[in-house]
């Protein structure tokens, strides 16, 4: 590119030198450079590149002009030295002064005459040497009587002024190779300034596609390559800048992505997909605080979630009485939760459970050796209430069940379907104290029964009575229905009614029946519920995921007792007691219910609740909102979200001793204000999350 195009290629004023021009485009050129940088697409990008390359040749030209002028200078300076600038050759005087210095010139010096001095010849030899030497120093031989002292003088001066000249020559010699030698040092510079400048755009512009494309370690590697061709680059320093700001962004949108979708998983109750999004995070990230405290949390939730199923696992095969499954679903818990204190609970329930068997076992053993005794081949029916007992005690027990088929033959037995279609067929002709025996499957209710009878199924799992939740319960007892004893039968609503009033699963109506291994489930409202004076007594039964209430005594004279039942699931409480209602519940489980384990809202006077485990409920295990006399004894409340248990004012003339409660979310004992703490001090208060003992606590209206 000529100077001309260059001066027009970048718009040099004619006013302006080019060294002055270089010196104010080196800027603009860094601008241009950080374009080809920040091009937002790679077409924008070639084409600022193809603008920096035509501008770097033009700059380029600008400086061999600004060189050129440069080097004009200094000739005017190289003037002052003599064919420095025309190339004109002096010559010396002497000829050869750089050649080897010639052997000594013999001189013949001017004889003064003296009287006593002769004149000496020459001898022929040095005549010859002295020929010689002149001739080959281009000099005349003089004789030497013909020398003469003026000329010896001059040519001393000759000698003289040959030296300063070499030195001249000498000095001309270094001006003029130093200032060829530094135009060809600044024109291979150039051409090393324009390789690297090359080499640099190419670099900056892959470095740059390399960070757009998230490739941090070639990036890298692209500005280290740039830093060894221009040590502290500005442009390496800034590509590198835009690795760690990429990093960081490419860091905080991969960490709140799976951060995000392993909090929600862990809020959504997806423990393990929460924990997969957390790993992902710590894989790439290990050092993220807020990360690894997520997954501390989730890490505790699972431990607790293993722990809850296992423990619900292990409290069912002891209800069940199955043994070796609950002994291997605590070593399972011992195995995932080591040192977990409900390894040592659970342990000891089994223990208990394990005796509690056995006692049981030796009396259904003494029950039966007692009807045998007294058995005369007739209806007895205080033998047959000894084996319903001992059955209920020992179910598994062959020796004992057979006994028991044997004197409850002497009654009338009717068998469903085996005599008739259907329950109520049964009975249109039962009798008082009449055996209806229904084999295993499911039947159509929903009748009233006003009669004792005693009906019984092939066991809860095996024989199921179920009607609609619209129509009515499956079962209701009228108040001639005392005396009725019902075994071995699942009750359970088909469909759901969402009226403010809804039907209970079973219904007592002013009789008094006894249900012994039932199971009421899945009602739309109670799951067995007892009115208008009824009395209903329930032993080993389960009340589950009933829409209201598992177990609920509803009126002035109505009365529910629970011996070694369950209540679990349900939508409001396992057990309720309330408008005057009474209740003795014993050694029974009321678990995971949305409200409380056992609601009391009764002025009742023979309140006795002992020996229960209530556990894992939304709101306390245990709630005395009101009570004129009774005893709440001996009961386990733990892990229940509000607390563990809570005295109102209104039962205040309760007695409330020897209660554990502990490890609730809440706080363990509240007393409402105006109860003394002291009468409680007899309860095992620890572990819970809120205090242990919060008294004096006051409750707005309509709490």
């Amino acid at each position: 590119m000529t100077l001309e195009e260059a001066r027009a290629t970048l718009g040099i004023p004619a006013e302006e030198t080019s060294e002055e021009a270089v010196k104010r485009l080196a800027e603009a050129r860094e601008r241009l450079a950080e374009m080809v940088r920040m091009a937002p697409t790679e077409k924008l990008g070639d084409q600022f590149q193809a603008e920096l390359v035509s501008f770097d040749k033009a700059l380029a030209a600008l400086r061999e002009d600004a060189e050129r002028r440069r080097q004009e200078k200094m000739a005017g300076m190289m003037a002052l030295v003599p064919g420095a600038v025309t190339g004109t050759v002096v010559k010396s005087k002497r000829e050869g002064f750089l050649d080897e210095p010639s052997p000594p010139k013999v001189v013949k010096s001017q004889t003064i005459s003296s009287p006593v001095s002769a004149t000496v010849p020459t001898p022929p030899r040095a005549a010859e040497e002295e020929e010689t030497f002149s001739e080959s120093h281009g000099a005349a031989v003089v004789p030497s009587s013909e020398v003469d002292e003026d000329a010896v003088a001059e040519r001393e001066v000759v000698k003289s002024g040959s030296g300063g000249r070499f030195f001249a020559w000498a000095f001309l010699f270094l001006v003029i190779g130093g200032a060829g030698g530094g135009w060809l040092y600044f024109k291979q510079e150039e051409q090393r300034r324009l390789e690297v400048t090359r080499d640099m755009l190419t670099l900056e512009r892959l470095g740059a596609n390399l960070v757009a494309n998230r490739r941090w370690e070639e990036a890298t590697q692209v500005y280290l390559r740039m830093e060894e061709l221009v040590p502290e680059s500005e442009q390496a320093r800034v590509g590198r800048a835009s690795i760690e700001a990429g990093r960081r962004e490419e860091q905080e949108q991969f960490v709140g992505y799976w951060s995000g979708a392993s909090q929600a998983a862990f809020e959504a109750g997806r423990l393990d997909e929460a924990l997969e999004a957390a790993d992902k995070v710590l894989e790439r990230y290990p050092e993220d605080a807020e990360v690894h405290a997520l997954k501390g949390q989730i890490v505790a939730a699972r431990r607790e979630a293993v722990r809850s199923q296992l423990s619900t696992q292990v409290r069912a095969a002891v209800e069940k009485k199955d043994w070796e499954a609950a002994e291997a679903g605590v070593a399972e818990l011992a195995n995932r939760v080591p040192e977990d204190e409900m390894i040592s609970v659970l342990a000891k329930e089994i223990a208990a459970g394990r005796e509690q068997a056995r006692i049981d076992h030796e009396r259904a053993k003494e029950l039966a050796n007692s009807a045998r005794l007294r058995d005369a081949g007739k209806f007895d029916p205080l033998v047959l209430e000894w084996m319903r007992e001992a059955v209920a005690l020992a179910p598994d027990d062959a020796e004992i069940r057979e006994l028991y088929d044997r004197v409850a033959s002497y009654t009338r037995t009717i068998h469903v379907p085996g005599e008739v279609a259907t329950l109520g067929d049964a009975l249109k002709g039962a009798r008082a104290k009449d055996r209806i025996v229904l084999a295993a499957g499911t039947f159509e209710a929903g009748v009233v029964i006003d009669l004792p009878v005693e009906l019984e199924g092939a066991g809860l799992e095996e024989t199921v009575l179920e009607s609609h939740a619209t129509d009515a319960p499956t079962l209701t007892f009228g108040p001639g229905a005392t005396g009725t004893v019902i075994r071995g039968l699942s009750f359970r609503s088909t469909g759901f009614d969402v009226a403010e009033l809804r039907f209970p699963g079973v219904q007592v109506r002013g009789g008094e029946v006894e249900f012994s291994g039932c199971a009421f489930r899945d009602a739309s409202g109670n799951g067995l519920e007892v009115i208008d004076g009824g009395l209903a007594k329930a032993s080993k039964c389960l009340f589950e995921n009933n829409g209201w209430d598992g177990f609920a005594a509803r009126g002035k004279g109505s009365r529910m007792e629970a011996l070694e039942c369950r209540s679990m699931g349900n939508f409001a409480h396992g057990f309720e007691i309330w408008d005057g209602a009474s209740a003795r519940i014993l050694k029974s489980v009321a678990r995971e219910n949305t409200r409380n384990g056992i609601l009391v809202d009764s002025v009742a006077d023979d309140l006795e609740v002992v020996g229960n485990q209530l556990r894992g409920n939304r709101e306390y295990g245990l709630l005395l909102n009101a009570g004129a006399a009774g005893k709440v004894a001996d009961n386990a409340c733990r892990g229940n979200q509000l607390g563990g248990l809570l005295v109102r004012f209104a039962a205040m003339s309760v007695i409330v001793e020897g209660n554990t409660i502990e490890n609730n979310e809440g706080s363990g004992l509240i007393l409402e204000q105006g109860l003394r703490a002291d009468t409680y001090e007899s309860n095992q208060l620890r572990s819970n999350e809120g205090r242990n003992l919060n008294d004096n606590v006051r409750f707005t209206a309509g709490n």
